[in-house]
């Protein structure tokens, strides 16, 4: 059975060790070695959060602070375009709450083999990523992916502060666009590991602060005047000129939408799949492209920033027997749409009412389980 090995520098918590792994550079000498083989990468047995990497490096999986030593688990590369796939069970993770919410972060195997667990910090870390989670609701299986264009190798990158008081969100393309990494609360210096852009131009990145409400579970996200509209960076090598940017918040102008929410409610027996166009496909909050029967889901989707909103004329829900293209919407900055989608006699029929536009609380406590 091809085996990987690691280095481990000796800890007080055993039960960490067996978690560790890397790929197949021989360990130091002087550590504590750790074997895991192939069968350590195979999903958890009733795993309800999907991680897919979509790097070409096998990555080591922490909860919360690298520092804290939370490895839940490996990931193997993606390859071709495609990436590879893990179920992690929550219910592993000691200590974790029934709901909540949590930051994924990844470094290489590679990075771990070299440094040991002990030796791992922020600078190692590749990848951060946002989760929300309900273990009382077992049918709510989240997905994440892990963005395409992180550099592992650890080369380029862009330097950002998050001074805010919310998870800082960096969004490429759109304000409902891929996010590719983000900050935690007050987070300072954070590299964010980013290879250039393919035909040589800077990123168009649309930063958002996001909270999750504690009463509902539901996520509120939100820009600043400044960023609403997006702005221009490009990953830069190490250097004395490194560019930092920092994000502080909503300040004196308040929060500035760029996205409006869809609560999609599913009332068939049937699974569906929310686009803006057809073939457009959206993810959901929980990370899924899918929303099955009988669940509700809510789909952030760019508004623009302008009071007059965005019209879609192509909505479109996919279903077993094929496409249901839906009446022209226009979709305010901030506002919550009910999207009700049913099944009559054979006929499918759909109901959207506008609901109230979002509010950001003045005194709200973001707990981020393990930071």
């Amino acid at each position: 059975m091809k085996k990987k090995y690691c280095a481990v520098f000796f800890a007080a918590f055993a039960v960490l060790l067996v978690l560790a792994g890397c790929a197949s550079t021989e360990p130091a000498a002087g550590t504590t070695v750790v074997t895991i083989t192939d069968a350590d990468f195979k999903s958890d047995a009733g795993g309800s959060l999907q991680i897919t990497n979509m790097t070409s490096e096998e990555l080591a999986i922490f909860v919360g602070k690298v520092e804290r030593g939370n490895l839940i688990g490996a990931l193997g590369q993606g390859a071709n375009g495609r990436g590879k796939s893990r179920l992690f069970d929550l219910n592993k993770i000691s200590g974790l709450p029934d709901r909540g919410t949590f930051l994924i972060r990844a470094t290489t195997f590679s990075r771990l083999n070299e440094k040991g667990l002990a030796g791992i910090t922020e600078e190692d870390v590749v990848y951060t990523g946002l989760i929300t989670f309900d273990k009382k609701d077992p049918g709510a299986r989240i997905e994440h992916d892990i963005y395409k264009n992180i550099d592992v190798s650890r080369t380029t990158f862009i330097h950002v502060t998050n001074r805010s008081r919310y998870a800082l969100q960096l969004r490429v393309d759109a304000s409902d666009g891929d996010t590719v990494a983000v900050l935690a609360p007050g987070q300072r210096l954070k590299k964010i590991w980013m290879k250039p852009n393919d035909d040589g131009l800077p990123y168009e990145f649309f930063p958002s602060y996001a909270y999750v409400d504690a009463r509902t579970g539901e996520m509120n996200v939100f820009s600043d005047p400044e960023n609403v509209n997006g702005k221009r960076f490009e990953p830069e090598p190490m250097g004395p000129d490194v560019r930092e940017i920092t994000f502080t918040g909503p300040g004196s102008g308040g929060p500035q939408f760029n996205v409006a929410f869809v609560r999609f409610q599913n009332d068939t027996d049937e699974l569906c799949n929310f686009m803006t166009a057809e073939g457009n496909y959206r993810k959901n909050e929980r990370g899924s492209a899918s929303t099955s029967p009988g669940r509700t889901d809510t789909y952030q989707i760019d508004s623009g920033s302008g009071k007059s909103g965005r019209t879609y004329s192509a909505l479109t829900v996919k279903t077993d027997s094929g496409f249901v293209k839906l009446n022209p919407l226009t979709v305010l900055p901030g506002y919550v749409y009910d999207l009700v989608f049913t099944k009559m006699d054979g006929t499918y029929r759909y109901d959207v009412k506008t609901g109230e536009q979002k509010s950001v609380a003045d005194n709200i406590r973001f707990d981020l389980f393990g930071e």
